[in-house]
């Protein structure tokens, strides 16, 4: 009985332990990328107030890719990426995992629907939660035109990190 009651003790433990080595090993071993952003202004009633992100690279056109006619909605795509003056942008998408030249990286995200040829594209890094109001004021700079950008770490199996954001030149970090 003690020891059944021990098993499920820890299995929540050891599940949440899980999750957070998951983004840590990420973090850890991965090469950080920035991309650039388009502002949104969200508020979730639940999780509070965040900064929602949209990328450059979150509406893709796939009908300028080989692999692009291929996809649907809920598809996982994964896409090469590499660095293009200050920016990282998307060279190729894929429905694998693919091999990388070693100054690119890898993304993996989903489709949310297409319309025509555009497809926009989750890659779990649209959502940066911040005290009120600090978001309050990040997001106020974002629409006032100051430039915004993300710091995104990326692991070789093409899972990303959200480090922290670049607002008109400042970092900004989950403290």
């Amino acid at each position: 009985m003690y020891k059944k009651f021990l098993l499920m003790m820890a299995f929540p433990v050891i599940v949440i332990s899980g999750l957070l080595a998951f983004k840590l090993f990420t973090v850890v071993t991965g090469e950080d990328i920035v991309l650039e952003t388009r502002p949104v202004d969200p508020i979730d009633l639940f999780r509070g107030r965040y900064v929602a992100l949209r990328y450059q690279i979150s509406e893709l056109n796939l009908d300028g890719y080989p692999a692009g006619g291929s996809f649907q909605y809920g598809d996982t795509i994964y896409a090469t990426l590499s660095k293009k003056d200050e920016y990282w942008d998307i060279d190729n998408i894929f429905n694998k995992k693919p091999s990388l030249a070693d100054n690119q990286v890898c993304l993996r995200g989903t489709v949310r629907y297409s319309y025509g040829s555009t497809s926009p594209i989750d890659w779990g890094i649209e959502s940066f939660f911040l005290p009120e109001d600090k978001a309050k004021e990040v997001e106020s700079q974002r629409w006032a035109g100051n430039l915004t950008s993300a710091v995104v770490t990326v692991d070789q199996f093409c899972n990303p990190v959200l480090k922290s954001l670049i607002v008109g030149g400042e970092t900004v970090t989950i403290n």
